[in-house]
């Protein structure tokens, strides 16, 4: 059965599909977030470790030479197979495995991780969340433990111009050609660090201006995306900027952000889990944002490790070993098994 559950689809069958799951269990989930993209916990027991996951995607996108769905050689294919319903997988059968053996836990799932993340703010409060001993977040991270995660910054740049006719452009006050020198002053932050984990990186992503090719554009915007690490904020960064750009001829406003987020690396949650996967995983650190940063502002003991790799996300072809899904289902039963020892 394939249920689509991209971030441009309704949510209901995706939604009925795991409550559905839940239920079977014994389980009664209820609903946090928005009503137009909800989120799901369920709960067993008490002060167990919270596992989340979201189950929404990206949009399909063009050039698949795999069926969505289809199995091949171990792997399955389809759009979210990596990001993330491997992890999602791996939860609801951990989830019956901790069930029968009587092992408290906590079940989050969300649906708007690929755009607003209101789901995890909101889910953050609820007790099953706020008392986990861990919150473990199942995206791929090829089974590495992710205890830091950079901060975002989206913003847009403007520029005002005066429409003419291209013929006579003395007439007219060219609002793109304002911001190509804008842009250009921004040379040095998008240069590629050699470390993007460790360092800022900015990257212009979309670009808006001018109506017909015969006339002075009037008007003109960018789009920024800046990756930032401790311990640099937001007006950290918007200040690099502005001392290149300068301080007038734009209007800048900021769009969306993200903080920065790191978790103690000898706390309890963090060694047991390793001590779990037996020294094949490593501690790391990632340039882009999930939902841990959410979930620890009202928990600070919070990490990822998931099946599949983070490279395999958003791209043709997307697929997730299922073997890795095994996986996922045998270090979530321990690892809640080991955290509910106390």
């Amino acid at each position: 059965m394939l249920i689509r559950s991209t971030s441009e689809d309704p949510v209901d069958a995706v939604l009925n599909y795991v409550t559905g799951r839940l239920k079977k269990l014994g389980l009664q989930p209820r609903l946090r977030g928005t009503k137009e993209r909800p989120a799901i916990i369920a709960q067993f027991g008490h002060k167990g470790v919270a596992l989340a996951g979201h189950l929404d995607t990206v949009p399909h996108g063009d050039g698949w030479k795999h069926e969505q769905g289809e199995v091949s050689s171990g792997w399955l294919f389809g759009r979210g197979s990596c990001d993330m319903k491997g992890g999602c997988t791996a939860m609801l059968l951990a989830a019956e495995k901790l069930v029968s053996a009587n092992v408290p836990f906590a079940l989050c799932f969300t649906t708007d991780e690929e755009t607003t993340m209101n789901g995890a703010a909101d889910s953050s409060k609820d007790p099953a969340m706020r008392s986990a001993p861990a919150i473990l977040i199942t995206e791929p991270s090829d089974f590495d433990i992710v205890v830091k995660e950079k901060g975002l910054l989206h913003f847009m740049l403007s520029t005002k111009g005066k429409a003419a006719h291209a013929s006579m452009p003395a007439l007219g006050d060219n609002a793109i050609a304002k911001m190509v020198s804008i842009l250009s002053k921004l040379e040095d932050l998008q240069t590629i660090p050699s470390d993007p984990v460790t360092r800022m990186t900015l990257s212009v992503d979309t670009i808006r201006g001018g109506t017909r090719i015969n006339v002075i554009p009037a008007d003109c915007s960018a789009e920024v995306d800046v990756r930032y690490p401790l311990p640099l904020d937001p007006q950290g960064v918007i200040k690099l900027v502005s001392d290149r750009i300068g301080t007038g001829g734009y209007d800048l406003k900021i769009l969306h952000q993200l903080d920065p987020v790191e978790t103690d690396p000898a706390s309890r949650p963090v060694t047991t889990l390793a001590d779990v996967l037996v020294g094949k995983s490593k501690l790391t650190a990632v340039p882009y944002a999930t939902e841990m940063v959410m979930f620890k502002r009202d928990n600070p003991r919070v990490m990822v490790c998931g099946p599949g790799e983070a490279a395999g996300c958003h791209i043709v072809d997307e697929k997730i070993s299922l073997k890795e899904v095994e996986k996922g289902v045998a270090v979530f039963t321990e690892y809640c098994s080991r955290m509910s020892e106390s």
